[in-house]
């Protein structure tokens, strides 16, 4: 809807700038901003197009907005235009294009605000990466329900995207989980051990050493050095834990295109090299033994060490690799979501990647904030490697997967989120996942009642006209800004906007069933009614197929 408007707008400038109404050097460049009106009585959508061109002009902004309506191609579109404030311009639009909303609704279906394939950038989606050293947290969730979620939004919208989980098995941790578990190990066997403090102590570590006991490799540990144990250790520890990570995405609805072994980047020498581009490029150099990476960002200009004096590379060193090894299988954006931890790392990864010949804007980074857990209105703790740790599956079975994906999306991923357990399982208006199933099972049960009971729910040709009452039409308005909402949510990357959206959503359909029924004696009004929620149905189960989150047709 905001396209159409953008368009007749732009013919009205191009018609006016043609009459010399309006001087060339204003429009050049000039892009139209529509924003949706907060009020019926200031129309369906207004445009600051005459404010920005009396700027560029010098002209008075009403007197441009005056030029703008009176050069305006009305159509069927648009009823009236009204001048407003210091140079607004609001439309209201036909009764026609909001009986056309609901046609697009039945007609689209579950393609509804979906857009065609575009033969736009290849977009690599990179998300969760957790260290294969122990169970996702919480925190993980959140960034895999934003992934998962942003991935099927940029689907919908025609993107070619293809998403990937970077598997962290190389480094430093990898060693402190291998003896994390080798220690727990020689403790079943009954030697004594004193467990370092810097190490995993959670109970999935000693689970995972059981599992040793009694296989091949615990008659191999006997034979080995110190350094072959925990290497041997940490890659069967690694495995299995991968495992279950891969087993909780899955029962959370998650899934990827690839997985990415950051072990193989060293197994290739693809670190190594990207270091000897770097400094090729002059982009790095040998200091007291290390070689650092030059930094030159206006955010930070701390040069970066990729080689320690002791011969191993950073982990930024191998995240440059991981990035230039992206980029050089085609893909011209990729999309990193991280914690948002990782804040100051974002810039030097940029300054990497424009280091290495591509631009920085190749990389755009999604921080996801912290998220604490509240039961009983009391925050709970949690610790990657103390004893105490509360999982994502132990959420996930507790609340669901439906419930723990829109709790995660309910504000942006950028700001701090609690999660409320008791709220996550409430069935009430109050849940704000179980009010928008609910509208969809809501809508179910009004057809089944309707076939139960012999009624005629046939929704062919229906006379839309009767829909009068405003709370109707605020409900078809809302409907129509479906694809909007769809196509800002993705270009914005902000997926978190269709849970508003369907909030919402609900709120108005739920408020509008309480006032009115929909299986009347009249069959005009009924059958009008009936498109009309099935028009609500259809909106929302789409919404909540792209947040990954069932609609029931019972509750």
């Amino acid at each position: 809807m905001k396209d159409t408007i953008r368009k007749l707008v732009r013919e009205a400038v191009e018609t006016a700038m043609r009459k010399g109404a309006l001087p060339p050097e204003a429009v050049d460049s000039f892009a139209v901003e529509v924003t949706r009106a907060k009020e019926p009585r200031f129309g369906d959508y207004a445009t600051n197009a005459a404010l920005v061109l009396a700027a560029r002009a010098g002209m008075n902004p009403r007197e441009v907005a005056g030029i703008l309506t009176d050069n305006l191609s009305r159509g069927d579109v648009i009823e009236k235009a009204e001048v407003a404030g210091p140079g607004f311009i609001n439309f209201f639009l036909t009764s026609k294009v909001w009986r056309d909303v609901l046609y697009s609704i039945h007609h689209a279906r579950e393609r509804y605000g979906h857009a065609d394939p575009m033969n736009g950038p290849k977009v690599l989606l990179e998300f969760v990466s957790a260290n294969p050293t122990g169970p996702l947290h919480v925190g993980h969730g959140r960034g895999a329900a934003v992934g998962d979620t942003l991935a099927r939004l940029l689907k919908a919208r025609g993107y070619r995207v293809e998403t990937e989980y970077y598997v962290n098995d190389a480094g430093n941790q990898m060693r402190i989980l291998g003896r994390s578990v080798l220690f727990r190990f020689r403790e079943l066997r009954g030697e004594t051990i004193s467990f370092p403090d810097d190490h995993y102590r959670g109970s999935y570590i000693a689970d995972l050493a059981s599992e040793i006991m009694g296989t091949q490799l615990a008659e191999d540990l006997l034979s080995m050095t110190e350094e072959q144990a925990v290497d041997a250790v940490g890659r069967f520890a690694c495995r299995r834990i991968l495992d279950g990570i891969q087993n909780d995405l899955d029962f959370f609805g998650v899934s990827y295109d690839s997985y990415f072994s950051e072990r193989t980047l060293y197994e290739h020498d693809k670190v190594a090299q990207t270091v000897e581009e770097l400094r090729r490029r002059g982009r790095a150099e040998e200091k007291d033994g290390a070689i650092w990476f030059s930094m030159d960002s206006a955010e930070d200009d701390k040069d970066r060490v990729l080689v320690r004096a002791t011969g191993e590379p950073t982990y930024f060193a191998a995240d440059a690799a991981y990035h230039l090894d992206k980029l050089g299988r085609g893909y011209d954006l990729l999309i990193d979501i991280w914690g948002s931890d990782h804040h100051g790392y974002v810039p030097r990864v940029r300054a990497a990647i424009e280091a290495l010949g591509y631009s920085p804007n190749a990389l755009k980074v999604i921080l996801v904030q912290f998220v604490t857990l509240v039961r009983e209105g009391k925050k709970l703790s949690m610790s990657t490697r103390s004893g105490e740790f509360i999982t994502l599956r132990d959420v996930l079975d507790e609340v669901g997967p439906d419930a723990a994906r829109f709790f995660f999306l309910t504000k942006r991923a950028d700001s701090h989120l609690d999660f409320d357990m008791d709220l996550a399982k409430k069935q009430s208006r109050d849940n704000p996942v179980y009010y928008v199933q609910y509208a969809h099972a809501r809508v179910s049960s009004i057809f089944r009642i309707a076939a139960e009971r012999g009624i005629d729910a046939d929704l062919t040709d229906p006379d839309i006209t009767a829909l009068t009452l405003p709370e109707e039409q605020r409900l078809i308005k809302h409907l129509a800004d479906y694809p909007d909402v769809l196509a800002e949510a993705a270009e914005s990357v902000e997926p978190h906007r269709i849970t508003f959206y369907l909030m919402d959503l609900a709120e108005l359909f739920h408020a509008y069933y309480h006032d009115n029924r929909v299986l009347l004696e009249d069959p005009v009004v009924k059958k009008a009614r009936l498109y009309l929620v099935e028009a609500v149905r259809l909106v929302v189960a789409n919404g909540l197929r792209i947040l990954g989150v069932a609609a029931p047709e019972r509750m």
